[in-house]
């Protein structure tokens, strides 16, 4: 299960992409939630021994609570470290991201060589 990775996208066609590349890279996707509301249920759905080892979050989500309102609830509620991974880079946004203590901040577009090194640093830590 070492580098187990959930991803948080909205977007069907970037959500394969990640999914395809990381599995590419020899990562272990374990699942994929396009909002706030599926991912804290996909995951309360784990054990906690068996929960992903890191979880990729776009900021930019649908409905009430964006990326960052689920990184923190993800954080407290399971003790999962976060990667941001947006196009977003306002300053605001950015600020509050680092309110919540992201192992990383990948940003879209992404290569390969940013998308392994970001996702193998922050399952290190």
């Amino acid at each position: 299960m070492e580098g187990a990775i959930f991803i948080v996208e909205d977007n069907p066609v970037i959500n394969d992409l990640i999914s395809w590349r990381l599995t590419e890279l020899g990562f272990t996707v374990m699942g994929t939630a396009e909002d706030y509301q599926g991912a804290l249920e996909k995951l309360e759905q784990y054990a906690p021994d068996k929960r992903p080892k890191l979880v990729l979050m776009d900021i930019n989500l649908p409905g009430e609570k964006d990326g960052i309102m689920a990184a923190e609830d993800i954080q407290s509620r399971f003790s999962i470290p976060i990667v941001y991974i947006s196009s977003v880079m306002d300053d605001p946004t950015i600020e509050r991201a680092k309110l919540t203590k992201p192992r990383g901040f990948i940003v879209k577009p992404f290569t390969d060589n940013q998308l392994k090194a970001t996702v193998e640093m922050a399952l290190q830590k």
